[in-house]
């Protein structure tokens, strides 16, 4: 519904849906969430994900019962403010927002469901806090979520330099930028995973470094804002970097490329980064984002996570350097299997444990209620109902 088509200028991708998402999470019956839900999850895992990360806004049953059946291994958490609307969406061609509601009460939440549901099926199931951002979490909020992740050992999450908007909003509340703010109210450290994390200034970056904060980085997804995010200027100052897709469609595969070649044309630079810098940030720095030791590399004492991917086609072989071959020739058409815990998640191209054909059907049947939705609500934009030109 987006591609091709204009976002404020001063907002995100998800600004320019957020009237959509609405009506799906307002309209849609329970199973046809669930079938949405498990179709993404089916794409990430086809993709080449063992751990996938999912910051929730509705629906997080739906989401547990995915993680018990198909055998996959999740950080969970519930994002506060916990609507669409309270993080802002389009309206008259301005990002606007409704109220926030009981953040309290929706931290409350999270914590409820780390009490009953952290370390659930073979410690495959962990929960994370997940305030949504600077700008739209109350800053007494943002404490007590930096002291509770401290006290539970887990981490928080949260959207971070992501959008013009976010920082013109800090900017006029604290005269600061983003990084800066949180710095100074003591919430960055190795236990925050900031996602996006694409507006910053060189002493952000300096902070970034010197905290231990981990970035999570998404090529593919703020590519299609127009958007280059850093990733070799926080690889050079030391800090750790995670990848994450974040964007239909989830290959993970392309999104080794993509972060190797976008960085390339940022640096100017043909050299930086390399392959293994660009592969080291999807295994290793992925696990140290989550504070995961036992993932992220096959040792003794570590986790069998694997993607498995093939190395025969036209498209990547001959091969001369396997990870140049994987990072810059290969995509999830090459992936073999996929196992968690040593156990087969995927194979030969099908998720285990669903009914592919019978998800894609319900899935599609729910997607074009959505679009019909959109179109009948006139939120949906002239290029996205083919009306552009052509």
């Amino acid at each position: 519904m987006t591609e091709d088509a204009p976002i404020p200028a001063q907002g995100a991708f998800y600004h320019a849906l957020g009237t959509v998402l609405m009506l799906g999470y307002q309209r849609l019956e329970p199973d046809e969430l669930a079938a949405l839900v498990e179709w993404d999850a089916i794409a990430m895992l086809l993709g080449g994900a063992t751990t996938i990360v999912e910051e929730s806004f509705g629906g997080h049953e739906i989401w547990i019962e995915l993680v018990e059946r198909l055998g996959f291994r999740s950080d969970l958490g519930l994002t506060y403010p916990n609507s669409v609307g309270a993080i802002g969406y389009v309206q008259g061609g301005r990002i606007v927002a409704t109220g926030p509601g009981d953040v309290g009460a929706q931290f409350q939440a999270g914590l409820d469901l780390h009490r009953t549901m952290h370390g659930a099926f073979s410690d495959r199931l962990r929960i994370h806090l997940s305030p949504h951002g600077p700008d739209t979490v109350p800053e007494d909020i943002l404490r007590e979520t930096r002291r509770m992740s401290d006290q539970l050992g887990v981490n928080a999450n949260l959207h971070l330099a992501q959008h013009l908007t976010e920082r013109r909003v800090i900017a006029e509340r604290t005269g600061k930028t983003s990084v800066q703010y949180l710095h100074d109210i003591g919430f960055l450290g190795p236990r925050v995973m900031a996602m996006h994390v694409t507006f910053v200034e060189p002493d952000d970056i300096v902070l970034l470094a010197r905290t231990g904060t981990n970035v999570v980085h998404g090529s593919y997804r703020k590519a299609k804002e127009a958007l280059i995010s850093p990733y070799w200027d926080f690889i050079d100052a030391g800090v750790n970097v995670a990848l994450a897709t974040d964007s239909f469609s989830h290959d993970l595969v392309q999104d080794l490329r993509f972060t190797a070649m976008l960085a390339k044309i940022r640096s100017g630079d043909v050299a930086t980064p390399t392959a293994r810098q660009v592969l080291k940030s999807a295994t290793y720095g992925a696990a140290k984002a989550l504070n995961r030791p036992d993932l992220g590399h096959l040792e003794p004492g570590a986790r069998g996570d694997v993607t498995v991917v093939g190395l025969d086609s036209p498209f990547n072989s001959p091969v001369f350097d396997p990870l140049r071959s994987l990072v810059y020739y290969s995509g999830a058409r090459d992936i073999r299997c996929t196992l968690v815990d040593g156990r087969p998640v995927v194979r030969n191209g099908r998720v285990l444990g669903t009914d592919m054909p019978a998800v894609s059907r319900r899935a599609r049947l729910a997607a074009e209620k959505v679009w019909a939705m959109a179109q009948a609500e006139g939120v949906v934009s002239r290029q996205a109902c083919g009306c552009g030109q052509h």
